[in-house]
């Protein structure tokens, strides 16, 4: 009998770690996602910097994040007026629902 739980022990335990894991996971997208405007505009320390460019390489999903924040920031960058507030509003309700959704 001894043998038939034991790989139901070692089961739980890694079910236990599995959610230990994505827990601290999305714990760590959540403070990365934080910082990537910072990031974006250079106001970073370069030790924070490192810290979120680690992540970054260890992370698709921040990874792509990043990506969408540059291509935002580029196709503002490329207009020539001042962007709609309308627009503005829309980017940071955008924002806010990424930074809740970790």
């Amino acid at each position: 009998m001894r043998t038939w739980f034991e790989p139901l022990r070692r089961n739980q335990r890694s079910q236990k770690w599995a959610q230990r894991a994505e827990h601290e996971r999305r714990r760590q997208c959540s403070e990365a996602l934080s910082l990537l405007q910072p990031y974006l505009d250079g106001s970073l320390e370069p030790d924070e910097a490192e810290v979120f460019e680690l992540h970054l390489d260890a992370c698709r999903a921040c990874g792509l994040e990043l990506q969408v924040y540059r291509d935002i920031k580029g196709t503002l960058a490329d207009r020539r007026s001042a962007p709609d507030r309308a627009a503005v509003s829309r980017l940071r309700q955008f924002v806010a629902g990424l930074h809740h959704r970790y």
